[in-house]
């Protein structure tokens, strides 16, 4: 099962990490699109994500299979597939 971990917003993840720049980037071979910081940090990139915005998230992505990794994504976007909310317990 994949996870999503240590979630925040994009912004406070670059400055928290000293990054001044984040590129879109397509590799020509795959296509597919991952995401590059100044610093030389790189990037998953969720395929709901088609430009760069202040409101995304960043969240430390484990896959079922393959390597973890940072991912970009919508915030609120997780891979939670039921959920069931209790009302705190009284004492």
């Amino acid at each position: 099962m994949s996870t999503f971990s240590k979630t925040q917003n994009i912004g406070v993840f670059a400055q928290m990490n000293g990054i001044n720049k984040l590129d879109l980037v397509e590799n020509p071979h795959t296509g597919k699109i991952f995401g590059v910081s100044d610093t030389g940090l790189t990037f998953r990139v969720s395929e709901k994500v088609n430009a760069l915005s202040r409101d995304l998230s960043i969240s430390y992505f484990t896959p079922a299979d393959g390597e973890a990794s940072w991912m970009i994504h919508p915030t609120g976007e997780s891979n939670v597939q039921s959920t069931l909310a209790f009302a705190p317990a009284s004492k």
